[in-house]
């Protein structure tokens, strides 16, 4: 039984910290621009509902809460018709600043998220460098696009349609986006000699879950092996910043594919699914837990700039439709809008939430 218990222990600790980071860094990004502003903050709260651990310092009342599914931070006067408590002053009222003030605070914490993800990235590089697939050449497949052409194994392609390649993985949206036109290919041979051809890509298709199908289109070809790459400082931040960006990509991709019923909707996971995830990542290394923190966390980051009520993105909207209007949204208004966003995230977790459930049982 112990031994049991032992062993989970890294993997609930890893649940923890992933969680409690991602989110203390989010609310941290509001609390610092508020405060920047010299905007009154009554509670930092990491968790919701009653209060485990609190100690108030100055003004504010820093607190862990028994439900860990978020946090907050509560400001001063965040309606008009708020009341300011005691120990603040109407100047350190959030509804009382400009649009823009207001703008800055709300969207701090996204922008926090996708800051600690570019600094996780950067370390990771830093440290561990990267692996990639290099553009070389490993298998030409009989039947194929290259199997035609003046490629043989060993090959590096260093361009197609006069687009640079560095990694196998820079080709596949180049042939892609020519939708089946010849391309343009430049490939360097074992002896160092440059060849260019033109190769027209071979047709493929693809059945997705909801029984649609897509055509795609291939060269022919496959990898040969990895290689690993060392960064310094400086260039291990540019490599970091260029990992968090596709993780963005690829967050803002996976949503269009759901939306567009590409995906289906129970792939969708919740807290439960992530939480799994973490838990099982633990005994994987440190290096692939990091990587996994910095993808939630640019997710928690790219998912809260969605223009729904309640999420910040919403709160965003109303404030870019005051800046332009030079008025604020009328209060009925954004109340039902509010409503309505409350209803729809509701909803959304309730049903990732069963998606994870079906998950554990089946």
């Amino acid at each position: 039984m112990f031994d049991t218990l032992f062993a989970s222990l890294p993997g609930v600790a890893a649940v923890v910290l992933v969680f409690g980071g991602l989110i203390f860094f989010h609310e941290l990004g509001h609390f610092l621009v508020a405060r920047f502003f010299n905007m009154g903050v009554k509670t930092f709260s990491l968790g919701f509902g009653p209060a485990l651990f609190s100690r108030k310092k100055g003004k504010t009342l820093y607190q862990v809460a028994a439900i860990p599914l978020g946090g907050f931070v509560a400001l001063v006067g965040e309606s008009a018709d708020a009341e300011i408590p005691d120990e603040f002053t109407a100047e350190e009222s959030f509804s009382l600043r400009p649009a823009w003030q207001r703008f800055c605070v709300i969207a701090a914490g996204s922008l926090f998220n996708l800051l600690l993800a570019w600094l996780i990235c950067w370390g990771l590089m830093w440290v561990n460098g990267r692996t990639v697939i290099p553009p070389l050449v490993g298998e030409i497949l009989p039947d194929s696009a290259a199997a035609s052409s003046p490629l043989r194994v060993g090959d590096r392609i260093v361009s197609l349609n006069g687009i640079a390649v560095s990694r196998f993985d820079d080709m596949p949206p180049i042939v892609q986006a020519g939708a089946g036109k010849e391309l343009a290919v430049v490939a360097r041979q074992a002896d160092e000699s440059l060849i260019s051809f033109s190769l027209k890509p071979t047709q493929l298709s693809q059945t997705l879950t909801d029984g649609s199908i897509v055509e795609s289109w291939g060269m022919g070809i496959r990898p040969k092996e990895r290689e690993q790459q060392t960064f310094g400082f400086i260039e291990a931040a540019w490599q970091g910043m260029i990992e968090a960006r596709d993780m963005a990509v690829f967050t803002w991709k996976s949503l269009g594919d759901l939306l567009s019923r590409r995906v289906a909707f129970d792939n969708v996971g919740g807290p439960i699914l992530i939480a799994q995830v973490i838990y099982k990542q633990a005994d994987r290394g440190l290096t692939g837990l990091f990587m996994l923190a910095a993808l939630i966390s640019v997710n928690l980051g790219v998912l809260n700039l969605l223009p729904v009520p309640v999420l910040d993105g919403g709160h965003l909207i109303f404030l870019l439709v005051e800046m332009a209007g030079r008025r604020p949204v009328p209060a009925a208004i954004q109340e039902k809008a509010m409503l309505a966003g409350l209803f729809l995230l509701i909803a959304l977790m309730l049903a990732a939430t069963f998606n994870d459930v079906m998950r554990i049982f089946s």
